[in-house]
């Protein structure tokens, strides 16, 4: 189901970046030359007073993902910093061969304690998907899932010597 243009959906720019690859500046000179639509909101939280956001149904031009409605719900829902939708969409990213915003989304939802985005994680580092390869980290991370009682990485940490 396509999202529909008459009632869009915002999100941040750090959010559309991630979404994208690109960097937080390239999404606001996009905003700047036209290329994407957003809006701006008075904020007292931002050194400017100025708050932007991006229509994500503007970013369909760029990145075709962006149309799916249950793909939009789920970015709303990590854009708030929601750890499951985080891990969903890095989820939807690492199967689409997407390993570097995979990687960020993972991470991101891992920092926030989410165990099954820690295990992705350490996959990641472990195959150098998105990431550079680090047996180290991906230990880490692997270790922490374990540590919160994921199943699986208790199971491969047990496959790898460990005892769990």
């Amino acid at each position: 189901m396509a999202a529909s243009g008459s009632s869009s959906a915002f999100i941040s720019p750090q959010m559309a970046a991630l979404l994208t690859g690109k960097t937080v500046r390239t999404i606001h000179n996009w905003l700047d030359s036209g290329a994407i639509a957003g809006r701006q909101l008075a904020s007292a939280q931002v050194p400017s007073g100025v708050l932007r956001q991006v229509d994500l149904s503007s970013l369909a031009a760029k990145e075709a993902h962006c149309l799916l409605q249950a793909f939009v719900d789920c970015v709303l829902q990590a854009d708030s910093g929601d750890a499951q939708a985080l891990n969903e969409v890095g989820i939807y990213f690492l199967w689409s061969g997407e390993y570097s915003i995979a990687a960020n989304c993972f991470e991101a939802a891992a920092k926030k304690g989410h165990a099954d985005a820690m295990d992705f994680l350490s996959t990641c580092y472990f195959n150098g998907q998105g990431v550079d390869k680090n047996q180290g980290l991906g230990l880490r991370w692997l270790g922490s899932a374990a540590a919160l009682g994921h199943s699986l990485a208790q199971g491969k940490l047990r496959a790898l010597g460990f005892e769990v």
